[in-house]
């Protein structure tokens, strides 16, 4: 620690997050005194004062150099943005069917192993705490449903019907007595009967916690929620500026979705014709369906078995780290990630960065959806390179591989905008380099890129209500949940299960959607005004990835600053 103003700035505010945040401890390479992190609307309404606080030292901060200009760009806007999201009621309200404090109790204990020693005690500690962490969550409910009635938000204090409904279902999931309860299937090693006494009591223990959390989410919370899903015009401007760390103007973001939605579609059409030999229809929707249709029942295209998923994806992974060699510099850790391939509700894919500490390695989670057993490699190529390399991954390992930032930006500053910016441009540069094989997997990444442009138009509409566009599906008049998912089976391919998680989690993040192709744009745009003033793909990437994660804000202005 230490050093100049502004790093003695980030030092005080991550000392103060380590007390109540197991992550922040792990960051500064501290013991946390915390199993899980705190859930209290004491703590959640302490933080909000505590970017005020560290907002105001920024200001008395003279950066030096440009890793000091980099850290204290991205804090000032992030506390910015974290009070705002606060103010709107997003932060303390939050449920969602994805990320929310819910599943990031659950996800503590995803893929662990309990072992017969010091680690598995602590694991067993962990799963102690949830019965606390929980009642904290729900006090944080309660509170912040108060502070909405006092319209002390700008937004509601209660996330909408839809939202409650779906966590609380999800949570029915883990713990249906009929299937395998979640906590009760942790996996254990060589345990001793004292051990495995303790795991099963401390298991039974969340196990009830969690029922506790659906029991009070349906009978306490939900009479109070908004059926209305939309935020309206006003607080999704607020939401989506600080999802992305930049303001935005709606109305050209949205003509941008229309437009790329017509570019890509025209794409993929193009291509379908070259899976297919021909064009054969009238160019619409159904081709790319045919040809889709016919890359799926080519076995070239089809890994079946989660053994043979898992093989694939680890084949890949080592094929594409070869390859891109020579656009980044890769660290030693690129290697450290696991994959996994459970079986979920939906076919879900993402990423988990590692524990600061190294106690829990990076993984990339490949759900597949109940009752298959089989992927389609032509389309899901590009969720790899957009989960995978060159996208989370490659950005998480190259960031916390870079000594000269601060452990803030190195482990804490999450940022939809980049991080998803960087993954959805990772797709089209995967194209670049040379990592699509042919046709069929650049159909795949066509379609992955209208899968997130069908996002712009459909986040911005639902929740402000503006009007469809001329598309084609021949839709017209107001956007609804029902045609949003119909955008995406329909002209983005997306299975209908994971289209209606989709749309569940646009509405319970407004704005956050945004993220993917309004990001990707910026990484674009950047890195073509790079090779303008001739820095070659490496020189670029190793220039703006070496700034750290920030808002877009700062990042299109020290990209941009000769």
């Amino acid at each position: 620690m230490s050093g100049s103003a502004t790093r003695e700035v980030a030092d005080r505010h991550v000392s103060a997050l380590a007390e109540h945040e197991p992550t922040a401890a792990q960051a500064l390479g501290l013991a946390s005194t915390r199993p899980l992190p705190d859930l209290s609307p004491e703590w959640a309404q302490e933080r909000r004062a505590l970017t005020r606080r560290t907002a105001a030292a920024l200001r008395g901060a003279e950066p030096d150099g440009e890793a000091d200009r980099s850290l204290h760009a991205a804090m000032t806007e992030r506390m910015r943005s974290e009070a705002e999201l606060f103010d709107t009621g997003f932060t303390a309200r939050l449920l969602a069917p994805l990320a929310s404090p819910v599943h990031e109790v659950r996800e503590s204990f995803d893929d662990v192993v309990v072992t017969d020693d010091d680690a598995g005690d602590r694991v067993i500690e962990r799963l102690q705490a949830v019965d606390g962490a929980l009642a904290d969550l729900r006090r944080r409910l309660g509170w912040a449903r108060a502070a909405g009635r006092d319209s002390r938000f700008t937004g509601t204090g209660v996330a909408a019907a839809r939202q409650v409904t779906a966590v609380a279902d999800q949570i029915a999931t883990w713990i249906d007595p009929r299937g395998i309860d979640y906590f009760s299937s942790i996996a254990t090693a060589g345990l001793a009967t004292a051990r495995r006494q303790a795991l099963d009591r401390a298991a039974a223990s969340a196990t009830a916690a969690f029922a506790d959390l659906e029991d009070w989410l349906r009978s306490d919370l939900l009479p109070d929620a908004p059926r209305e899903d939309a935020v309206g015009e006003h607080v999704y401007a607020q939401t989506a500026r600080s999802f992305l760390g930049t303001e935005l103007d709606l109305d050209e973001v949205y003509d941008y979705g229309w437009q790329e939605l017509d570019r890509l579609f025209s794409e993929a059409l193009s291509l379908s014709a070259q899976v297919l030999g021909g064009h054969v229809g009238d160019g619409g929707p159904g081709e790319v369906a045919a040809a889709a249709r016919a890359l799926d029942a080519d076995q070239r295209h089809r890994v079946e078995g989660r053994a043979n998923i898992v093989g694939w994806l680890n084949d890949r992974l080592d094929w594409t780290l070869e390859t891109v060699g020579d656009a980044f510099d890769l660290p030693e850790s690129i290697r450290d990630v696991d994959i996994v391939v459970p079986t979920a509700a939906t076919g879900v894919v993402y990423y988990l960065p590692g524990a600061p500490d190294g106690s829990v390695r990076s993984k990339i989670v490949w759900t597949v959806p109940e009752g298959a057993d089989a992927i389609g490699t032509w389309q899901e190529v590009t969720s790899f390179h957009h989960e995978g390399v060159p996208g989370h991954h490659l950005e998480h390992s190259i960031n916390r591989a870079n000594a000269g930032l601060h452990p803030w930006q190195r482990y804490l500053c999450e940022i939809h905008g980049y991080a998803e910016g960087w993954a959805h441009y990772s797709e089209q540069l995967s194209a670049d380099l040379g990592l699509l094989r042919d046709p069929a997997e650049r159909l795949g990444m066509v379609l992955g890129q209208l899968w997130r442009t069908v996002r712009i138009v459909a986040d911005i509409g639902l929740h402000t209500g503006r009007r469809l566009r001329a598309n084609p599906l021949g839709a017209t008049g107001q956007w609804t949940p029902e045609l949003a998912r119909r955008f995406l089976t329909d002209i983005a391919l997306v299975d209908p299960r994971t289209a209606r998680f989709e749309v569940d989690r646009y509405l319970g993040w407004p704005g956050q959607a945004l993220a993917f192709k309004v990001g990707a744009k910026l990484w674009t745009e950047a890195r073509a005004a790079a090779g303008r003033a001739g820095a070659s793909a490496a020189d670029f990437h190793r220039r703006a990835l070496g700034l750290g994660p920030m808002g877009l804000a700062p990042l299109r202005a020290l990209l941009t600053d000769s």
